[in-house]
């Protein structure tokens, strides 16, 4: 499995506080089954804490230290943005792991045209993913589907799955969203080891109950290598 959405570049936003947090939480996708993360710290955040010209050596020295330990990982860096109107920003300098896939949050309840920015994005070369795409309240069934046919991707948490995330997220949405086959990607979106671990397996293992399993491979394993096989 490859997990593209984490928060486990330490000390940089509301993620991992330091490097044997990291560690730990490596640990875990590799014991879930997980062989590629994809480190996505938040960018244009209220909870960013270092500039993004910090992202590069403290990832450098996070690589140092899993290959130090012998852990058997890919790790690529990328960023969480946060869409900002009135910012001129330079995607190609927050992709992921370089590619034209950007990863894109927006607002949770400021109703936010989130349609019309990511088929700005597609127009430009980019290929856009809604980060927890399951989590902005104001949208309906079928704007899932309108943002879709722009070309963007949808990526839902696993916390969502399984139900730990009790603020945003409606049953009746994942319940659509599964049963529909819109969503893209499924991702940790992990912070830590205690309240937002990554859990990938146990969201695989709860799905194959009830989901054909040829879809699921493609929105844990198949769909996300895609990003990796574009470097």
């Amino acid at each position: 499995m490859i997990d593209i959405h984490s928060h486990i570049l330490p000390g940089v936003d509301d993620g991992s506080k330091s490097i044997e947090v990291s560690i730990e939480m490596i640990k875990k996708e590799i014991l879930d089954g997980v062989d590629t993360v994809i480190l996505t710290p938040h960018i244009q955040s209220k909870v960013s804490k270092v500039e993004l010209s910090a992202h590069l050596s403290i990832f450098e020295n996070l690589v140092a230290e899993v290959k130090k330990q012998n852990l058997d990982i890919d790790l690529y860096l990328g960023a969480e943005v946060f869409y900002r109107s009135h910012l001129d920003t330079d995607f190609n300098k927050v992709s992921l792991a370089g590619t034209k896939y950007i990863l894109v949050e927006f607002a949770f309840h400021n109703e936010t045209p989130i349609e019309e920015i990511v088929y700005d994005l597609s127009r430009m070369g980019f290929i856009p993913i809604v980060a927890h795409v399951e989590r902005y309240s104001y949208l309906k069934n079928d704007d899932f589907i309108k943002i879709k046919q722009t070309g963007a991707l949808l990526q839902v948490n696993t916390t969502s799955i399984l139900g730990l995330d009790k603020r945003n997220v409606k049953k009746s949405t994942m319940q659509y969203l599964l049963k529909n086959k819109l969503i893209d990607i499924v991702s940790t979106d992990a912070h830590n080891m205690n309240t937002r671990c990554p859990n990938m397996k146990d969201t695989y293992e709860l799905l194959r109950k009830h989901h054909d399993v040829t879809y699921l491979d493609q929105i844990f394993d198949l769909n996300a290598r895609k990003i990796i096989n574009s470097i």
